[in-house]
């Protein structure tokens, strides 16, 4: 049976849910939902299935890995969801933290300067993109959680209904734009401003000097070498001539000379 998700469209699928978690969060922040947190977690949790599913294949240890992740994930957030509690929510914001910071890892070594140039790989690099905004809006939160007033323009106290406004600060202060409606107050957090915002930098350089190196080798390959080494012609040596007297230079038996495909003859030559 074909797989529904592989490697040669898992990233558009992992592109479609990143999209899906970030426009689900405007809009339930738009619309003010009282059951706002637990859309946000269903948003998370279909975001985690894809991505888990895309990532690598379906076979061996990772298969055990996808099926434990999926589980866990899935426990938190839906015990999260219907008991409220302080603690299963920040073990469900670290490990959204850690698994976009993985997700974030495999998705580098499977684009960056790996294989050739195709449309899943530009794809990839845009998920790429997207999941450092990620990786920090989930940072920033948890140091919001540490250290309550770390960003000004931040009004509500729980991460899941902060989560829209981080990550619109994040991928602004990725893309080095810098609106200035929300800014971080706090040492930790004004670090990791200007680190992302390094790294946003960082990141199109890279990418762009990845994806013309793999084009360029890829375009080397497909074409012959015109600098390789010919094979040499070996050439036969001469025979030594048979003189039929040979101490009268002036008769000479027939000699036939090969070099290559040539053949010539020489003929008895009589003076």
């Amino acid at each position: 049976m074909e797989r529904s998700i592989s490697t040669r469209d898992n990233f558009i699928w992992l592109l479609i849910a990143l999209v899906l978690l970030l426009f689900g969060g405007a809009v339930f922040d738009q619309l003010q939902s009282q059951h706002g947190e637990r859309l946000i977690n269903a948003c998370l949790l279909l975001t985690v299935i894809i991505a888990v599913w895309s990532m690598e294949e379906n076979e061996g240890r990772w298969l055990n890995r996808k099926i434990g992740i999926t589980l866990a994930f899935g426990v938190v957030m839906v015990s999260d969801s219907l008991i409220k509690s302080d603690v299963l929510a920040h073990a469900q914001l670290l490990m959204c933290f850690l698994f976009f910071s993985l997700t974030l890892h495999l998705a580098w070594r499977q684009v960056m300067f790996v294989g050739r140039v195709d449309g899943n790989k530009i794809v990839g690099a845009i998920c790429i993109y997207i999941l450092i905004g990620l990786v920090w809006a989930f940072a920033y939160l948890i140091a919001e959680e540490i250290f309550p007033g770390s960003f000004k323009g931040l009004t509500e106290t729980s991460w899941q209904k902060n989560i829209d406004d981080v990550l619109y600060y994040s991928m602004v202060t990725l893309t080095t734009l810098g609106y200035g409606d929300i800014t971080p107050v706090q040492p930790l957090t004004r670090f990791l401003a200007y680190m992302e915002a390094i790294t946003g930098i960082f990141f199109t350089t890279v990418l762009v000097a990845s994806l013309i190196g793999l084009r360029l080798a890829s375009y080397g390959r497909g074409r012959p070498n015109r600098h390789a080494t010919k094979t040499p012609i070996h050439a036969e040596p001469l025979p030594t001539p048979s003189l039929s007297n040979p101490f009268n230079p002036k008769s000479v038996d027939q000699l036939t000379v090969s070099h290559g495909d040539k053949t010539g003859s020489w003929s008895r030559l009589n003076h």
